[in-house]
């Protein structure tokens, strides 16, 4: 038997008892053999599952007959050390920070499992090329009307209930901000803020107030949810029917599908900022994606360039975190173009510059103009909040009096215990200093009476700065806390296993917290109602049980789509493929959701779940459109 062979069967066996290893939340008792019977007690569904990956491990090796261990593939090894430590270290985690990951038996599973599921997803990320590599591309195109039309048509079945439309926790805030709406009961009233964006906050007053002018409240709401519906079918339409283009009529099916479904349908009939984000975000993948696929010489539209910065500077007014999505991406985009074309993409760095100033102008001059106060620092350092709190609340010692001193400025340290929950930062933000939040009455009173501030202050601003100085240098004293930390509130981002929640995807079912909340109603609220009965609202909760179905609860899992990604860079690193770039607004979208507030809310993770179809089609066509020479 030869050394390769000796490799392969070592690994088989890591495999097998890698899928044997459980993760519970406590283990009890001493001993090795009591130890083992705790970490390796998987139920009979388990076990059978395991099984059944183990099984189709081995057709897989001897079907084709691919050695993993060769060294031009190693970008699969890569991606399978990666998704490993993932996968293994999340569970963990998720059950017991601590239970799984101390002890010398316990270290010893940790790395059994992690090289057993290394062998597994590298082969798994071998097998997705071999099937990528055998990809037949056929050229399908569609009549772009009849799916805008279809869309249209198959959405409004689905979200008629919820007319005139559903307004979410987000929307009704944006609302109070736009008519700077006057709570008598709190003698308090609303201001605008860059909390949720203000450009979104005017488009949709906007549209809101047109609509109230012709018929009211309600018909308010309805010109929202009717401009959401037309905007998003255009865009949507367009990739369905590029995807066809690019791949053919199975695939454009898939993607219809997809783009129908409830997932998406019933964000459309949702008022807040986030399914025009959706639909900008997707429609600025598009054109980057269009533009990077095409040949040399092919002449490039220049609706393409346009629509890219468009789609970009409208992605940036409708999340505050977009600029950083549209400059990271438009700056890739331009050093490939740059190296495809042997000189500068002057139109890309044209529209790049067009884009920075129009966002600064907006954000520098037209904001402060205006009088929006910024939103709050604290929404951006929830992950630093959470990791530098469980150190102050388990190792106070790790600390001198004027650290303690600096980040009771921050988060006052008394506090911190009633307000900490590593899946879950909103109370822990609510405790900084500066809050455009106002999730409570207690927060209004806290303004009013000036112990929270409206916005950042010079002062606050340096006590910030202070408090992440000291989080920078406890991570050289507490790595494993921080990692720990880091995981643990991302779990459900990381591991595509993980799903708290699978029954609902994101806020559209319903807001019966309204009717409890009245610093949250706007002067019309009581002439807001649903234009169909309740008996017709009754099921409207069905997409849960699709959602909780095989195969599509995996994918749907905000995991999925950063698990795509990483295979994606694999294989474009093993096609030795400038499309590799492709990767990078999709990659910074999903990885926007490592920093939000909430473990696994799936709003966070969808621009790049919704963008998805483009990365795939990019995928497909790697083989026709690989290196950098000219055709």
């Amino acid at each position: 038997m030869n050394r390769k062979k000796i490799v392969s069967g070592f690994f088989f066996i890591l495999s097998y008892f890698a899928v044997a290893i459980t993760y519970p939340k406590v283990i009890s008792g001493n001993g090795l053999i009591n130890h083992l019977s705790q970490r390796l007690s998987v139920t009979t569904t388990e076990s059978l599952l395991g099984m059944l990956i183990f099984f189709l491990l081995l057709l897989f090796k001897y079907k084709y007959d691919y050695d993993v261990f060769q060294k031009k593939f190693w970008s699969y090894w890569f991606f399978g050390v990666v998704t490993s430590l993932l996968y293994v270290l999340t569970l963990s985690v998720y059950q017991n920070t601590t239970a799984n990951l101390s002890g010398k038996v316990n270290i010893v599973i940790t790395v059994v499992a992690i090289l057993g599921f290394t062998f597994i997803f590298s082969n798994l990320a071998l097998f997705l090329s071999i099937l990528l590599d055998k990809v037949k591309i056929n050229h399908w195109r569609i009549k772009y009307p009849y799916v805008v039309i279809a869309l249209v048509i198959i959405w409004t079945v689905q979200i008629f209930p919820l007319m005139p439309g559903m307004v979410s926790w987000d929307g009704y805030r944006e609302f109070l901000e736009y008519f700077h709406t006057h709570i008598a009961q709190l003698n308090f009233s609303y201001y605008p803020t860059n909390h949720h964006p203000w450009s979104a906050t005017l488009m949709l007053g906007f549209l809101f107030s047109f609509g109230r002018a012709i018929g009211g409240p309600n018909a308010g709401l309805f010109v929202i949810v009717l401009f959401q519906l037309v905007v998003s079918a255009l865009i949507y339409a367009k990739v369905i029917e590029y995807v066809g283009q690019n791949w053919g009529k199975v695939a454009n099916f898939v993607t219809f599908i997809f783009y129908a479904s409830p997932f998406v349908a019933f964000w459309q009939v949702t008022i807040e900022k986030t399914p025009f984000f959706l639909a900008f975000s997707t429609w600025f993948v598009l054109c980057y994606v269009k533009i990077l696929m095409a040949k040399v010489t092919q002449n490039i539209a220049p609706r393409w360039y346009i629509g890219l910065i468009t789609s970009g500077i409208l992605m940036s007014m409708f999340r505050n975190d977009g600029a950083y999505v549209v400059v990271l991406s438009l700056l890739s985009l331009i050093i490939v173009q740059s190296i495809r074309y042997k000189h500068l993409a002057v139109k890309l760095t044209t529209g790049s510059v067009v884009f920075l100033a129009i966002f600064l102008s907006w954000n520098k001059v037209a904001l402060p103009a205006m009088h929006v106060l910024p939103g709050s620092p604290g929404e951006t350092i929830t992950l630093p909040m959470r990791q530098l709190s469980i150190v102050v609340m388990n190792k106070p010692y790790s600390f001198t009096q004027n650290d303690l001193s600096t980040i009771n400025k921050i988060t006052p340290i008394k506090k911190i215990p009633a307000n900490f929950n590593i899946n879950h930062a909103d109370d822990l933000k609510s405790l900084y200093p500066v809050d455009s939040f106002l999730r409570s009455t207690y927060e209004i009173k806290q303004v009013e009476k000036g112990n929270l501030e409206r916005e950042p202050t010079s002062k606050t601003k340096k006590e910030t700065n202070a408090y992440l100085k000291i989080w920078f240098q406890q991570f050289f004293k507490h790595p494993k806390t921080y990692a720990v930390v880091f995981l643990t509130a991302n779990s459900q981002f990381l591991n595509p296993i993980i799903d708290s929640d699978p029954g609902s995807r994101g806020i559209m079912y319903g807001n019966d917290y309204m009717g409890q909340n009245k610093f949250l109603q706007p002067n019309w609220y009581s002439k807001i109602h649903y234009w169909f009965p309740k008996i017709t609202r009754k099921y409207i909760e069905w997409p849960n049980l699709l959602f909780k179905m095989p195969i599509i609860r995996t994918v749907l899992q905000p995991a999925f789509v950063l698990w795509m990604v990483l295979f994606s860079l694999a294989y474009f690193v093993r096609r030795k493929s400038y499309l590799i770039v492709s990767c990078v607004p999709i990659g910074l979208l999903a990885s926007v959701a490592l920093l939000s507030p909430v473990n696994g809310a799936e709003r966070y993770m969808l621009p790049a779940i919704v963008a998805l179809p483009l990365l795939i089609v990019v995928l497909a066509n790697t083989n026709r459109i690989s290196h950098f020479k000219k055709p």
